[in-house]
């Protein structure tokens, strides 16, 4: 099915089932819990709200995150290609088996069932299950007549809703991805597409996101809430182009088709996750449909994933446990990775003053045999190993954190359990100080410790150290400022938890250097 495209018209013969008609008469089915409110429509038997009871629009005021684009009405909609053939069946009208689900806390799933029959016994059955405390939707279906190697293909529309208050700033976030049996991750940003582009399979999961909320179809071996063998997927392709009709204001947009086959029988069925990008939820559905916020470059991120997170569990148990806001939360974490990187921050400045110690001994080899690298070589080995000396020893304990910096850096921006939430002044965490205060501190700070660092330590500045001094927190600066204001807390936290550090560190190299001298 081409993206962004009408079905192909039918072939001369007659058709598996009858054309689409759009003007049949259609009801809306309500399933609601206390997560989430799903809408599906009886035309197509496709989803046409799917509204996050927990989550609040930012753009609509009382009103709760939608994920279905208003007067979109083929999100998890499908076609069936048989051959060359395309079968379209989001006009067809569905008989539903219940005018509205309600399902309580503490209940267990329910069913709803759509069902169209066609003159000459062809016939379409999907069947949703739901769970009052998962978002993870269960469905399983079959196609009776549609013959050998048929492939059914489910619309993922083209895109989320918008819901932030300045959309324009999560444009780079809109993207098609999905999980690549054997080659990990792919994400197809939609701003990068022009006319079409695909995610080939075999793929474990396919899906559109933003920043913080998800639309994913999970393949898996695995049985349906009611019991019903969900056929695994063996291959998926996502398919995205961008519309022509798409509204492009406020977000890019793209069409996103996955490609299922269908069983000998004619049967399907996958997992639709519709919900938030919540960690612990993510990882409950399995299948690592948690690494749909990939974090840092591909190679790093088999270091990355894990401390991503242990971090994002720290968040939650620090927020249940101490019963604090999350910007407490970002207060404590920056306080306690400070101290726990102590003792690497310590080991590379005694290190540092040992080179320090030994830059005149190595300095006086270097002019002795000048001319005699050889020899050169071998006396500055005896001299490392004489005092105990590794070059490299002030620079891998710097090191070593790097990876917990940078995963921090991505946890903290993007977390949704930051989103909406207000701490002292800040509206909200996951977006930027309104009034600019929290990248002012973090400026501060930041400049503070390097003039802890140099003038408290005695040590003489050149022009180009006294320049940095200056240059590096206002540059950082200019790059915070546009961040969320929940990362800029963190940062400055750490920043004012490491000035008694930086004091100790400075006193013990001045007195290292006075006792050089």
């Amino acid at each position: 099915a081409a993206a962004g495209a009408r079905a192909p018209a039918p072939a001369a013969r007659a058709p598996l089932l009858p054309a689409a008609d759009v003007q049949a008469p259609a009801s809306e089915v309500v399933v609601s819990s206390p997560l989430y409110r799903y809408t599906f429509s009886t035309r197509g038997a496709s989803l046409v709200g799917a509204e996050m009871l927990r989550y609040a629009s930012a753009l609509r005021d009382g009103e709760p995150v939608d994920l279905v684009p208003a007067g979109m009405d083929d999100f998890l909609s499908h076609r069936l290609v048989t051959g060359g053939d395309t079968t379209d069946l989001r006009g067809l009208p569905f008989q539903a088996s219940a005018p509205a689900l309600q399902l309580a806390e503490g209940t267990g799933p329910q069913q709803l069932r759509f069902t169209y029959a066609a003159p000459g016994g062809t016939a379409v059955e999907l069947v949703y299950t739901f769970s009052p405390d998962s978002y993870l939707v269960e469905v399983a279906g079959r196609v009776v007549g549609a013959g050998a190697g048929a492939q059914l293909v489910t619309d993922l529309g083209t895109g989320l809703a918008a819901h932030e208050a300045d959309p324009a700033r999560f444009r780079n976030d809109v993207a098609a991805i999905a999980l690549v049996a054997d080659d990990g991750v792919e994400v197809l940003p939609f701003h990068d597409v022009e006319g079409s582009a695909g995610l080939a399979g075999p793929l474990t999961w396919a899906a559109v996101k933003d920043k913080y909320f998800l639309a994913a179809l999970v393949a898996g071996d695995r049985p349906a809430f009611s019991g019903l063998t969900v056929r695994q997927l063996p291959q998926a392709r996502v398919v995205t182009g961008a519309g022509a009709d798409a509204d492009t204001a406020l977000l890019p947009r793209a069409r996103t088709l996955v490609s299922l086959p269908l069983g000998a029988d004619g049967a399907f069925g996958y997992g639709a996750y519709l919900g938030p990008q919540e960690h612990g939820r993510l990882v409950a559905v399995g299948y690592e449909l948690d690494d749909v916020n990939p974090y840092g470059y591909r190679w790093l991120r088999p270091v990355v994933r894990p401390i991503a997170a242990a971090t994002l569990w720290a968040v939650r148990e620090l927020h249940e446990t101490l019963g604090v806001s999350y910007g407490w939360v970002l207060i404590v974490i920056g306080v306690l990775v400070k101290l726990l990187l102590w003792p690497l921050n310590a080991k590379a400045m005694r290190a540092q003053m040992k080179n320090m110690a030994v830059q005149p001994l190595v300095q006086e080899i270097q002019t002795k045999y000048k001319n005699e690298p050889q020899k050169q070589q071998e006396e500055m080995i005896r001299l490392y190993k004489e005092h105990g000396f590794n070059p490299v020893a002030g620079c891998l304990p710097l090191l070593i954190p790097m990876p917990i910096f940078i995963t921090l850096y991505f946890v903290f921006q993007s977390a949704i359990e930051f989103r909406g939430v207000p701490f002292w002044w800040l509206p909200d965490l996951s977006q930027r100080d309104p009034y600019y205060v929290m990248p002012l501190l973090f400026i501060g700070s930041t400049f503070l410790l390097q003039w802890i660092s140099t003038k408290l330590s005695g040590m003489e500045t050149n022009p180009q150290m006294k320049m940095m001094m200056y240059f590096m927190p206002i540059m950082m600066g200019a790059f915070f400022i546009t961040l969320a204001s929940g990362l800029n807390l963190y940062y400055t936290a750490s920043n004012l938890a490491g000035l008694p550090q930086q004091v100790l560190i400075a006193r013990e190299r001045k007195r290292a250097t006075e006792e050089m001298k």
